[in-house]
């Protein structure tokens, strides 16, 4: 029913556009059959001169139209112009007309005093009854007033109705572009915008041959004549909805640049850092939103490090049939014979065993690669890729924490090479969150476990290691005074766990690159044994600076949500001091409030940044 009213209501807006067109602006499509003959006789002028082909050509493109002639009001030639411009301002700035203007406005502001005389009374009235009428206390707890229920009402059968279409035509027309995309080329012909695009090409296949000064007069007499429909037709009102969403997508755009900036230089001093690193400050410094920001960046850097690994051995041997190649990778990894970045090496040794180049040409394309340093074998590149490659499309986050970590990433693949998503940016919010992996210590325990037999035990290879108060859960020296590294069970001088650390890096290179990352955090460093603090470096936050707003012109918005909000709360609180029911006055200013108070959050949490 909803999909035939849509259709039935676009095909009544398309008819009432054409017959719009037919009766409202048919001067405007016969300008443009003008337009289209002085193009095309400027074209044939162009190339007739231009290759010496005989011709009897005049162009029109100068010309007046007659069609045109009603709406031009500006002199035909410069000088009348010029003549009429200074006349124009020797009117303009004048006594006589000062004096009139002022007599103008002064009627205007006598006008504007005695509508204020009137509404002034009724809204101090109207306020003192208001007041008195919300003085009264009550306890009808949950209950609605008359006068709400009457609006709700009113609003259930007519105002919901009407948005719930609206907003369903409205993705109606997404979905279908092409309904818009119409619409907007009947209104450039209705509005004469058609006309001055053809006629602009048609003058410059004229200059470029003749190089006339003189006849651009002409050309501006013309467009000032087919500017006036649309100056006199078109809706005025409808630009604050053109003009604003455009404005607040300018300022958006910066925002994200500034944002995607300041990424950058977070990126390049995560590169800088060690592959174990601790964050340090006192409470409330943002150690732990620090250390998540620079795990989520990392974990982005590792898919984009595993991308260049792939073009660069792609570049090595150019001919190779990878995607044949890739699609063989993912039956293994889908039938569970290849599960980690040892048994891909695993793999490719067992096709190099059969050799399998996958219809590969080796005696015409080389089985070796020489980059100038060294010579590889194409098993040795495909080794490299396989890694890189089960890398990139591992699906599931490469972060393990110790606490909840939420990311956005997502992976596209239409059957041939899969795309990540990992802009943190992206003008469409993306929905299809997952959370990142719970850090189970055994797997990163190279002695004994807390769990006997545990089947996590060392199945950690590469990724991001993102665990908070570090010193909570390994200790310092005089911490574990009372442990023994002999113990029957698992404690932090025997569970190998600093050896895993000076180790990590062995399991998780490829091409000579270590996918593998720690961040951690404390108070002090001093609250993690010296073995292991020894292999980091130390990132002390001295302060944390307040929320920041990264999009410009937002300070009237911002101002405009602070103050409701700020002037609207005092008044609710006191009114639920007295009142338990719901009034009308209190659900509209409650609406209007929360509306303006959600999207001042909803752009401070999509743009805002705090300097560390």
């Amino acid at each position: 029913m909803r999909r035939a009213l849509n259709i039935i209501l676009t095909i009544a807006l398309t008819i009432g556009f054409v017959l719009l067109g037919v009766f409202v602006f048919r001067s405007s499509y016969i300008r443009l059959g003008y337009a289209f003959k002085d193009f095309g006789l400027s074209v044939a002028y162009y190339f007739c001169v231009m290759f010496n082909i005989r011709y009897n050509i005049t162009p029109t493109v100068n010309f007046i139209p007659d069609v045109q002639t009603p709406q031009v009001t500006l002199p035909t030639d410069f000088n009348g112009f010029k003549n009429n411009t200074a006349q124009y301002f020797s009117l303009l700035i004048s006594g006589d007309n000062f004096n009139a203007w002022l007599a103008h406005i002064s009627l205007v502001m006598a006008d504007f005093g005695k509508i204020l005389v009137i509404i002034l009374p009724c809204i101090a009235v109207l306020i003192l009854i208001i007041r008195a009428l919300y003085k009264r206390a009550n306890n009808k707890h949950g209950k609605d007033t008359v006068l709400l229920r009457i609006f709700k009402g009113v609003s259930r059968v007519t105002y919901q109705p009407v948005k719930r279409f609206v907003m369903g035509y409205v993705a109606f027309i997404q979905e279908h572009s092409w309904i818009w995309i119409s619409w907007v080329f009947i209104w450039i012909l209705n509005f004469n915008l058609a006309t001055i695009v053809i006629e602009f090409l048609a003058y410059y296949f004229y200059f470029a041959i003749e190089f006339d000064f003189s006849t651009i007069y002409t050309q501006f007499v013309k467009l000032f004549a087919d500017l006036k429909t649309p100056f006199i037709y078109f809706p005025y009102w409808s630009l604050l909805f053109i003009i604003y969403p455009l404005f607040d997508r300018f300022r958006k755009r910066i925002a994200t640049a500034r944002l995607r900036h300041y990424e950058a230089k977070n990126c390049g001093f995560i590169n800088e850092l060690p592959i174990v690193s601790m964050t340090c400050g006192s409470m409330g410094k943002k150690k732990t939103t620090a250390i998540t920001d620079m795990a989520l960046s990392q974990e982005v850097m590792f898919r984009q490090k595993a991308f260049d690994i792939l073009q660069k051995c792609d570049m090595k041997f150019p001919f190779f049939p990878w995607i044949m190649f890739e699609k063989a990778l993912q039956a293994v990894i889908e039938n569970g014979s290849v599960y980690n970045l040892a048994t891909v090496k695993c793999w490719v040794i067992s096709l190099e065993e059969r050799g399998e180049l996958f219809g590969y040409d080796g005696e015409r394309y080389g089985l070796i690669n020489d980059d100038g340093l060294k010579e590889e074998g194409i098993y040795s590149v495909l080794s490299t890729y396989a890694q890189a490659y089960f890398i990139y499309i591992i699906e599931s986050s490469l972060i393990v924490s110790n606490y909840s970590i939420r990311e956005d990433n997502l992976l596209i693949d239409s059957g041939n090479f899969p795309i990540w998503l990992t802009d943190f940016f992206p003008t469409n919010f993306r929905r299809d969150s997952r959370h990142v992996h719970i850090l189970d210590f055994d797997i990163l325990r190279l002695g004994k476990k807390v769990i006997e037999n545990n089947p996590n035990a060392g199945s950690f290879e590469f990724g991001v290691i993102g665990i908070t108060e570090i010193g909570k859960e390994r200790g310092n020296n005089l911490e574990l005074q009372e442990k023994k590294k002999n113990a029957e069970e698992a404690n932090q001088k025997n569970d190998k766990f600093n050896s895993w650390l000076k180790m990590c890096r062995h399991s998780a290179t490829v091409d000579n690159f270590p996918f593998i990352k720690v961040f951690a955090d404390e108070q002090r460093p001093e609250s993690w044994g010296a073995d292991a603090r020894d292999l980091c470096d130390i990132v002390n936050i001295i302060s944390s600076g307040e929320l920041k707003l990264a999009m410009p012109f937002y300070t009237i918005g911002d101002m405009l949500a602070e103050w409701v909000f700020n002037r609207f709360i005092g008044l609710y609180y006191d009114f639920r001091f007295r009142r338990g029911d719901n009034t009308l006055l209190v659900h509209i200013l409650k609406s209007v409030t929360a509306w303006l108070w959600k999207r001042n959050i909803r752009i401070y949490n999509r743009y805002g940044y705090s300097v560390l």
